[in-house]
């Protein structure tokens, strides 16, 4: 059993093929509205994916009714199951909600592919969605009034750039002839006051730190809502594939300042709840693609009992959810944004994760191996040298190897982009290395003990090509190798 037997990746596939999508919702919305589209396009924007669990997808449908007429363009919503009792139950409930009037269609089912269809902003959880998208309730509310027309007629409407079901959706909008846009977070009961809390607290501290992040504009409580201005700037994730030492000097400086700022979140990292979720990631990666199960399983025990070793410091404000996405970098600045999670724990954790996204997309583009390691290099070097304080580099190595495993079930498995079964191989196969002490990208220590045998056998010859070429795979300690 693979990914290629599960229900709810053919599901997935089925979605994303257009041939197959399109005329079943050319189908549905003739019965639903009586006339039959001249055309139908859909353009998935969203994918999570839980081998032999279920999936969900936000797609971008663009419905021409006539040749000549406007086109219609509104987001839908699949929830694929790979319990078909889920989708009636699921049905069950779209039934019980009102449909809003920005819906295209009711909920409905495609039964033969398990899947549940919404039409946003109709969806279960979040019913502030529906008037949030309406211009004449969304700015007064939580866009700064000089950066709004003078009419309400004039105002533009928000537009829903992500939306995660049963936990957020994140709308964006442009300040007309201001060159201002504007990123909004609608939250969950229970994390809004975390949100509303951690960006106030980094913003308060903004005259005393070099980088850069996002003005808050309000917060409302009645819609869980919390708006602020964006920052300008390229991803780094971006110049990370250009492998120069410039930028990761610069942004070293930056994570040293961070990890030592007067700040007092109230969420806590720890490596027992690190571990929770890597182990969790790493099952459904041993479901997907079986035959790396022996190397995930020697990785996560491997790393389980190192966790016994290491000390991880516990005490310095960190963003924990750093990758390159999450900083904004330009010439004249750099700035970093969502601080949802900012907390109290362990400095290695950035650090190691913006390391580990780098190598994971330097194996995804080929990067030179080389200037991929002066990159860390310079990387390290400058943190060290901000703040004259030494990272541990067996603690360093331990969340490197980690957060490589979870970035690719993150990028590759949840996200499914094209290749990502050689990328969820290669990451494995580094994440070995990295583990080892043996990584090409970086130089860092074994995470594993040596054990010194009792007794030395005394090498009496060299290996030589002929003896090379007798070693089998099943004469090495791990199943898998770097290709």
């Amino acid at each position: 059993m693979n990914y290629s037997n599960d229900p709810v990746y053919q599901a997935v596939r089925r979605i994303c093929n257009p041939e197959a999508i399109e005329p079943i919702l050319a189908q549905t919305w003739e019965h639903w509205l009586g006339q039959r589209p001249a055309s139908i396009q859909v353009k998935p924007t969203l994918n999570y994916y839980r081998p032999f669990d279920c999936a969900r997808l936000v797609a971008e449908v663009t419905v021409v009714m006539e040749p000549d007429a406007a086109p219609i363009i509104s987001n839908s919503f699949f929830n694929t199951f790979a319990d078909a009792n889920r989708v009636h139950q699921e049905l069950e409930q779209g039934y019980e909600l009102a449909v809003p009037p920005g819906a295209a269609l009711p909920v409905f089912a495609i039964p033969e592919w398990r899947t549940v269809v919404w039409s946003l902003p109709h969806a279960p959880c979040l019913p502030e969605l529906v008037p949030l998208l309406q211009p004449e309730i969304f700015c007064p509310l939580l866009v700064d009034p000089q950066d709004l027309p003078e009419q309400v007629a004039d105002y533009p409407a928000p537009q829903l750039f992500r939306y995660v079901p049963f936990k957020r959706a994140i709308l964006t909008w442009d300040s007309p002839g201001r060159d201002q846009r504007y990123f909004v977070k609608l939250c969950t009961e229970k994390e809004f006051p975390k949100v509303v809390d951690n960006f106030y607290q980094i913003y308060h501290l903004r005259d005393r730190l070099s980088f850069a992040v996002p003005e808050p504009v309000t917060a409302d409580p009645k819609t869980r809502t919390f708006s602020m201005k964006a920052l300008s700037g390229q991803q780094f994730t971006e110049y990370m594939s250009q492998t120069q030492s410039e930028p990761f000097e610069r942004v070293g400086r930056v994570l040293a300042e961070l990890h030592h700022a007067d700040l007092h979140p109230t969420i806590t990292w720890t490596a027992t709840k690190e571990l929770r979720t890597f182990n969790k990631a790493m099952q459904e990666v041993n479901l997907a693609l079986p035959h790396l199960s022996p190397a995930v399983d020697w990785a996560i025990a491997s790393l389980t009992t190192a966790a016994d070793r290491i000390v991880f410091p516990s005490t310095y404000p960190i963003h924990a959810n750093l990758f390159g996405d999450q900083i904004l970098y330009s010439p004249d600045q750099i700035g970093i944004v969502d601080w949802d999670t900012l907390s109290l724990g362990d400095p290695h954790y950035d650090v190691g994760r913006l390391i580990a996204h780098f190598i994971y997309l330097a194996g995804r583009k080929s990067l030179p191996t080389t200037a991929v390691k002066l990159c860390i290099e310079a990387l390290i070097q400058s943190y060290e040298s901000e703040i004259e304080w030494t990272l541990d580099r067996t603690c360093l190595a331990w969340h490197i190897a980690t957060q490589l495993l979870l970035r690719a079930k993150i990028s590759s498995l949840r996200k499914l982009p094209l290749g990502w079964q050689d990328h969820l191989e290669f990451a494995v196969a580094e994440a070995e290395w990295l583990i080892e002490g043996c990584s090409e990208f970086v130089s860092l220590p074994s995470i594993t003990p040596k054990i010194t045998p009792k007794i030395t056998p005394k090498i009496t010859s060299e290996i030589t090509p002929e003896i090379a070429s007798e070693i089998t795979p099943e004469m090495t300690s791990h199943p898998i190798s770097r290709f």
